[in-house]
């Protein structure tokens, strides 16, 4: 019976993961490198809860299932209004090739609970300013606040927080998994949750997670007269949020650039004037009046670190011992159980810019493998997700990485 794990860091994938175990009566060790918990990509002034979807394929599935979960998770922590807002969000069809992805989307027919396809004077009325293109109206889609979120999910009792740790390794042992900073050692337990983002790759060096770096940078503006009226998200191929906070401000956002660097080389933290006009572009997109007006209201921005993955899926679910397979490698048609798996080694990571939509979905997934109940997913779905996945691709078990999810709890 499991009793104690770790997770290694404190951002939504770190918090989310030790939240849902901690529900199942588990004692959970959060270990977080900065002084605070959602201080790299979790730590935005403002997060947006919405699904980016394309008709019905795999990857709409997954975005569909992690909106409505995320969306019932955070309704049911009770947050404050300064916390939390499902305040609704209109995806415009803003060019011709986002009106066809839209107008693709409502042809699937959702309930209207979850979209609608509404044309321009609609629009407006909902967003509560004049809008100059039909868009897809996601009711309850909202934004939060990170760092309160997630401060909120460490308070559970059975989390205990470490902050200012980095782990730098970690051994299995008998008893479980000890981890350390340096030679020092800091937290032990039967299970080990990895989801320090763009750090993960330094703790498994064995297993490739094609991991890489997006800078994203967000610009906070204070209200004009016009903007202050718009009730919901708006999105085009940015997006901007109402006026939010104790002292109300819009969120827009956000600029991405790969960058290649380690993630153990000195990020640029820095607001660039540069992404604060990719922004502001972005903006003209929504409405040329609201650029005009909101153009001179910068006061502020923020720089983070997405992780994401070649594939753009996250890495989710139980590891496996990269050397050991390459050592004796297993046949193409061989069944998941008799993959050398790190038992108790999991990993919830690279969620990209949608870390607070998909990562409680996936935190229940790996709770689910770990306390051996239901996934929350079709297997499809979580073999997709399957961390693994890389590394069986290249050993040429690509059919494997399709098959496995949690096939081998079967077989314990």
């Amino acid at each position: 019976m499991i009793n104690t794990a770790i997770v290694i860091g404190g951002g939504i994938a770190g918090c989310s993961s030790a939240y849902a175990l901690a529900q199942r009566g588990i004692h959970v060790t959060l270990i977080e490198r900065h002084a605070q918990i959602a201080n790299a990509a979790s730590g935005n002034p403002l997060a947006m809860l919405y699904p980016r979807l394309s008709g019905d394929d795999l990857s709409s599935q997954f975005a569909l299932a992690s909106y409505v979960h995320s969306l019932a998770f955070y309704q049911s922590l009770q947050l404050p209004a300064t916390d939390f807002s499902a305040c609704g969000m209109l995806q415009l069809g803003f060019n011709a090739r986002e009106l066809a992805r839209i107008q693709k989307v409502a042809a699937q027919h959702y309930p209207a609970n979850i979209l609608s396809y509404v044309p321009q004077q609609e629009a407006s009325a909902i967003a509560g300013i004049p809008i100059a293109h039909d868009a897809l109206y996601f009711p309850t889609a909202g934004w939060l606040q990170p760092q309160r979120v997630c401060q909120h999910l460490a308070q559970h009792p059975n989390i205990s927080v470490l902050n200012s740790q980095p782990v730098t390794k970690f051994s299995k042992e008998a008893q479980g998994f000890e981890v350390y900073n340096q030679d020092q050692l800091i937290a032990t337990a039967q299970v080990l949750i990895i989801a320090n983002a763009n750090d993960a790759q330094q703790l498994l060096p064995n297993l490739p997670l094609q991991t890489k770096a997006v800078r994203g940078q967000v610009s906070v503006l204070k209200p004009s007269a016009t903007s202050n009226r718009i009730n919901t998200i708006l999105c085009s191929d940015g997006y901007l949020s109402p006026a939010a906070g104790l002292q109300p401000t819009h969120c827009l956002g956000a600029s991405f650039a790969n960058v290649e660097t380690p993630s153990t080389s000195l990020e640029d933290l820095a607001p660039t004037a540069q992404d604060h006009i990719e922004n502001l572009n972005k903006l003209s997109n929504i409405s040329t009046p609201l650029y005009q007006a909101l153009q001179p209201n910068i006061i502020g921005g923020r720089v983070s670190y997405r992780c994401t993955t070649s594939d753009y899926w996250p890495l989710v679910g139980e590891l496996i011992d990269g050397d050991a397979l390459k050592a004796k490698p297993v046949r193409p048609t061989a069944p998941p159980a008799t993959l050398p798996w790190i038992p108790g080694l999991y990993i919830n990571a690279a969620h990209g810019s949608k870390g607070f939509t998909s990562a409680p979905l996936c935190a229940e997934v790996l709770a689910c493998m770990i306390t051996q109940q239901t996934l929350p997913i079709s297997h499809e779905l979580a073999s997709l997700l399957n961390p693994n996945r890389f590394l069986l691709r290249e050993m040429g078990l690509k059919q494997l990485a399709k098959t496995i999810a949690s096939a081998h709890k079967i077989s314990g």
